[in-house]
């Protein structure tokens, strides 16, 4: 034991001593290093004793950023798990919501079209809570917050316009409907035995105008999503919603238009009298036909009565216009559409026409009349589709299949005579609106028969009410060529016959253009008129006098004569005008250009022998600005008022 204490006690000598030598530092380090050792091996032997270590080896820097790291986007992707499995769920109730409610919104736009909105009764409460589903899911904090997500917004985005449009109709358009259902019918707009119950009309004018209203905002907001940045299988549910509530919305504007404007026709605010101008097409005017007889219509609070009528050939011919011409309309037409019935409808703009009209029929009869309106034998036709067939007073039974051509030459082969032909005419137009005003027939029918008249533009109104005829206008039947818009680009070409005969019932018509130009100075194009007449080779023999006319104003029988009247659009220009017959080179022609109401207009003659075509091509140019060219025509029995359009960069036939 002295031994080994001598050694040790030597050990810790030699340690002071060298720790302590002159000139020699103090080592820190190896200190601290001799401490560590002991830590470690304390450290050590508490862990063979399964004790608890009393320090550990300090973790560097690095180490607790990556763990910060890690641990935030454990967190930041069961965050993104847990929104994705909520806005997924939500996504569950909205596709659910709206599956319904497509079912639904089915059986609203059949009850609408069909005009029985009390069936939409039945589905409301029903379409409500599964637009209250739908608007409860997109609602959501958590799914507004993700519509301003990349792409994924877009898509959110989406699925809120179309629940918000859903509720719009469930909530702000339906139910206003619902409250007058049982008023609401298209048949309430049809007469029945001679009325129309226009207190009805006016009393849910206010509850369609409404349902118009916020359908019409709803399918805005429709509009306005892009589909093309949608999943192609929202995009294929979103579409068909968007197009079944734009049928919705033309058919509650269509009655919203009807019930603003068939009352105050109708007498609602006092009696009111009209012109029904019947148009003959075998004898073209610029409006659609010459007036082959009158009708005078009177209305008071919804009762229409038929009461004058006769030929217009068999009217006064005053020797001087009914109303001042002015040079344009001298130079292109002469005096004689304000001076014969028979020709008011030569110049293109009916507000004209109608003043023309009312201003003969007051000379004829001291009688003023409100407002004046034409029908022609295709509308007719159409009306007979609806009423059924019916008899004139000399046995004829007229169908919608044979009117037209009854009309229009079978009356003159068994009606040689002008006057007995004229005569039948015009009892076959007042016994098809007679029974037209008598009802008992389906409503629906005639406003969808209405409705295609319309859109070929075949009806044309005026009134002197400026507030309804604001609203014909918007549904297409006030035709006033010669209105003052600075910004139309409509071109016309419009035909009046100059042969004196019932001649245009063998003529074809065709209307193309092509060759737009666009540019900063405006649109331009070339408008291509082909006549062709289908008159038999011996028509000059086979047909009757008063049909060929007989040669007795220039044109020989069996041939005929038409003026083209070419107008520019406002403010543009008419170019090189050209003819080409049979397929022939063409030629250019210079007509006087006239300036009428801001449009350059011009006029020349085609006459036509049977089996002859003629081609008439002419060069229109737009103001200052306009990107397309439009063009309206005269309707004939194959073709509508309205020719073709040209836009820039696309074009519509």
């Amino acid at each position: 034991m002295s031994e080994r204490a001598d050694v040790v006690g030597a050990d810790d000598e030699r340690a002071v001593t060298d720790e302590h030598a002159p000139g020699t530092a103090p080592d820190e380090h190896a200190s601290d290093e001799h401490a560590s050792d002991e830590h470690a091996s304390d450290e050590h032997a508490s862990d063979e004793h399964g004790g608890v270590p009393t320090s550990r080896r300090p973790v560097a820097p690095w180490r607790r950023s990556v763990r910060r790291v890690l641990l935030t986007l454990v967190v930041v992707l069961v965050v993104v798990l847990l929104l994705g499995v909520w806005l997924a769920w939500r996504g569950t109730q909205v596709a659910s919501a709206l599956a319904d409610a497509d079912a639904q919104l089915g059986t609203v736009r059949e009850a609408v079209s069909a005009g029985d909105v009390a069936a939409v009764g039945g589905v409301l409460p029903g379409l409500q809570d599964s637009a209250d589903r739908a608007s409860a899911a997109t609602g959501d904090p958590v799914w507004r917050v993700a519509e301003h997500a990349p792409w994924l917004g877009a898509q959110l985005s989406a699925v809120s316009a179309a629940t918000d449009a859903f509720d719009a109709l469930a909530h702000d358009a339906l139910p206003p409907l619902v409250d007058v259902a049982g008023d609401f019918s298209t048949d309430a707009l049809t007469p029945q035995d001679g009325r129309v119950d226009v207190a009805s009309l006016t009393a849910m004018a206010p509850a369609v105008a409404q349902a118009y209203g916020a359908v019409d905002a709803a399918v805005a907001q429709l509009d306005a999503v892009d589909t093309d940045a949608l999943v192609p299988q929202l995009a294929d549910r979103l579409v068909p919603a968007r197009e079944q509530l734009a049928e919705l919305r033309d058919r509650l504007e269509t009655a919203d238009t009807a019930l603003a404007i068939v009352p105050p026709l109708l007498g609602a605010d006092g009696p009111r009298s009209y012109l029904v101008l019947v148009l003959n097409p075998a004898e073209l005017r610029s409006a659609g036909g010459i007036v082959g007889s009158v009708l005078e219509v009177r209305t008071d609070a919804g009762v229409i009565t038929v009461g004058a009528q006769q030929p217009a050939r068999t009217m006064g011919r005053p020797d001087q216009p009914a109303v001042p011409l002015d040079p344009a309309e001298r130079a292109l037409l002469g005096d004689v559409p304000a001076r014969y019935m028979q020709a008011v409808t030569a110049t293109p703009d009916f507000a004209r026409t109608a003043e023309l009209a009312s201003a003969l029929w007051e000379r004829e009869t001291g009688r003023q009349v409100d407002g004046v309106l034409t029908v022609d034998p295709v509308v007719l036709a159409r009306l007979l589709d609806v009423i059924g067939p019916t008899t004139t007073p000399d046995g004829t039974r007229l169908t919608s299949d044979d009117a037209v051509e009854t009309l229009l030459s079978g009356a003159y082969a068994r009606y040689p005579d002008a006057t007995d032909s004229d005569t039948f005419f015009a009892q076959v137009a007042q016994s098809v609106v007679s029974a037209t005003f008598a009802g008992g027939y389906s409503g629906k029918e005639l406003v969808d028969a209405v409705g295609d008249v319309v859109g070929e533009g075949r009806v044309s109104v005026w009134t002197a009410d400026d507030d309804v005829r604001e609203r014909l206008r918007d549904v297409g039947l006030v035709h006033d060529f010669l209105a003052d818009d600075a910004a139309d680009v409509t071109a016309g070409v419009f035909l009046n016959d100059t042969t004196v005969s019932k001649m245009d019932y063998y003529l074809d018509t065709e209307l193309t253009a092509d060759d737009l130009t666009c540019s900063a100075d405006g649109a331009s194009a070339w408008l291509h008129l082909t006549l062709t007449s289908t008159a038999p080779a011996d028509a000059a023999t086979s047909l009757p006098h008063y049909v060929t006319g007989g040669g007795v104003n220039g044109t020989p029988a069996g041939s005929f004569t038409t003026q083209v009247l070419l107008y520019s659009p406002r403010g543009g220009t008419l170019g090189e005008i050209r003819v080409a017959r049979d397929g022939g080179e063409p030629q250019s022609v210079g007509p006087g250009l006239q300036d009428h109401e801001g449009r350059q207009a011009g006029a020349l003659a085609v006459r036509l022998a049977p089996g002859e075509t003629a081609t008439v091509d002419v060069h229109v140019t737009t103001a200052t600005g306009a990107d397309e060219v439009r063009v309206e025509r005269t309707p004939t029995l194959q073709h509508g008022r309205t020719g073709p359009v040209l836009t820039c960069g696309t074009t519509t036939p």
